[in-house]
């Protein structure tokens, strides 16, 4: 017998057609029941109980069922489990984007907000040179900060990019109309994401530990003095042009104006990015791109579970993506976004309201005459009732009754037009 002699039906089957036996009125591959197509929906859902992982679950039907194509079911039906992808644990952090180094100092700064002994304080940083600045405030207002800043650029210039982070402080029409009088241009980072700007996070993280030092305008002196290990060149020269003359006796000419040899730098610099990218990229994974329309579910770091529903808008920077929310529209990294495979169905509160086109998860299968000689015939073993009522013999998701509204998964009543019902 050929292929095409077979019924369509059952055409599927003929690969392992020297395997199947008939036990007890059920088909059989092997020691497993092969499962029709109306009931894989059901089966699938008892090889996920207690919500195994894949592998488990396949071991888990392995034992029992089988039918064309399970494997890649299980997988699909696992990946799109609600319960698994917000109980899932956080995403692998991704591979490591360093910044450019820019052409020359204070062209490119990097500004955030210190907090320490309640004391609140700005940290301007260079990314050039690494040179930083530690600013105390006497509050936390945008006049005060915009003051601040300005002195900063009157010692070392306007710079030409100035990135902040994504506080109300540094989005504010304050700001916007400082950077376009002072024609600098205006960068805010992903929100809740300190990995983003990392020259300024490096930068607080320094500027706290000469805070706590004893003699804190020395403890700047000392970080600005001595070469960076890396690069060979302290903050001080490669922002000055010279050494800066401390509490160590130095002679005369060590301490006159010495150009920085940019080629050289540059290649320094490079090297010690290229290297401390290998080491990061060791436990790191890139994500898969999103793109607009996605349905995503969102947990920032130290929240438990990813239980907030979104859907993608647009991507606004690499790894940045602006997220349409029921409270909004908010932006988040990458890392924070979890894709929501097709098998996953997002609250009911969050979808809109399309109960009227809404169709049942399963369609009952069209009449036909007995005399057809296409009439396939479901086993009779092998049906299962509904969990409202053990024992009636309809399948689950086929309305039993032309009368009664059909119930989605979703909760949504589902009622047959009047014209059909005769």
């Amino acid at each position: 017998m050929y292929k095409e002699d077979v019924k369509l039906a059952a055409r599927e089957l003929y690969g392992v057609r020297n395997e199947l036996s008939v036990v007890d009125g059920l088909l059989l591959r092997g020691d497993c029941i092969i499962i029709p197509y109306k009931m894989r929906k059901e089966i699938l859902n008892r090889i996920h109980d207690g919500h195994p992982g894949i592998s488990k679950s396949r071991e888990h039907a392995k034992q029992a069922v089988w039918w064309p194509g399970i494997s890649k079911d299980i997988q699909q039906m696992v990946a799109g489990c609600r319960h698994c992808l917000e109980k899932s644990p956080n995403q692998q952090k991704e591979p490591l984007m360093t910044s450019e180094l820019p052409d020359r100092p204070f062209q490119k700064v990097a500004v955030d907000i210190c907090e320490l002994n309640h004391e609140t304080y700005l940290v301007p940083v260079d990314y050039y040179s690494r040179y930083i600045d530690i600013n105390k405030l006497s509050n936390i207002t945008s006049n005060t900060v915009i003051y601040k800043m300005k002195m900063n650029f009157s010692q070392h210039g306007i710079p030409e990019t100035v990135i902040f982070d994504n506080g109300r402080l540094f989005t504010s029409q304050e700001f916007k109309t400082f950077a376009t009088a002072w024609n600098f241009h205006h960068i805010t980072n992903r929100p809740h994401y300190p990995q983003a700007n990392g020259e300024a996070e490096r930068a607080l993280q320094t500027a706290k530990k000469i805070l706590q030092q004893t003699d804190q305008h020395l403890a700047l002196l000392t970080y600005r003095a001595p070469p960076i290990p890396s690069l060979g060149k302290s903050p001080a020269e490669l922002a000055f042009g010279r050494r800066l003359r401390t509490r160590l006796p130095m002679i005369r000419k060590l301490l006159s104006p010495n150009g920085v040899n940019h080629k050289q730098f540059k290649y320094k610099d490079e090297r010690a990015k290229v290297s401390q990218k290998r080491y990061f990229d060791q436990h790191s994974h890139p994500q898969p791109s999103l793109h607009p329309g996605d349905p995503v579910l969102i947990k920032l770091d130290g929240e438990k579970g990813w239980k907030q529903p979104g859907v993608i808008m647009n991507e606004c920077a690499p790894r940045s993506y602006n997220v349409q929310t029921t409270g909004g529209q908010v932006r988040r990294n990458r890392r924070h976004l979890r894709f929501c495979p097709s098998g996953y169905q997002h609250p009911h509160e969050f979808m809109p309201d399309n109960t009227a086109t809404e169709q049942p998860e399963f369609l009952p299968m069209p009449e036909t005459s007995q005399n057809s000689e296409s009439e396939v015939q479901p086993a009779q073993p092998l049906q299962v009732p509904t969990d409202s009522n053990p024992s009636s013999s309809t399948m689950r998701g086929v309305p039993g009754s032309p009368s009664l509204p059909y119930v989605t998964r979703s909760g949504r009543a589902v009622t047959k037009p009047s014209r059909y019902c005769e």
